[in-house]
């Protein structure tokens, strides 16, 4: 069973530039292949949906709208496998 991320953190860097960060969990042996799915909400509208797949702890989003805010949830796959989701972060207007 593959653990899910936690401690996730979404800041604003520069405009159009918002950066996630999270503790994935899983760590080499039977998930040596993992890799984390990064779902993000764009206002109140639309709903959640996936925008990249990393292998890494954390994401730039360069897709970010000026004034806009964003949630962002991830979650660790292998193959058919998926953990659940870590915590919602929030980013406010975006600058």
């Amino acid at each position: 069973m593959l653990n899910a991320p936690t401690n996730l953190v979404a800041k604003v860097v520069r405009k159009g530039l918002n950066t996630l960060a999270f503790e994935g969990n899983n760590p080499g042996g039977p998930h040596a292949s993992v890799r984390y799915e990064i779902w993000r909400l764009h206002g109140d509208t639309a709903p959640f949906a996936v925008i990249a797949t990393v292998e890494g702890e954390g994401f730039d989003d360069t897709d970010a709208t000026p004034g806009e805010y964003y949630n962002y949830k991830v979650r660790a796959f292998d193959g058919d496998e998926a953990s659940e989701f870590s915590n919602v972060a929030v980013v406010y207007g975006s600058i």
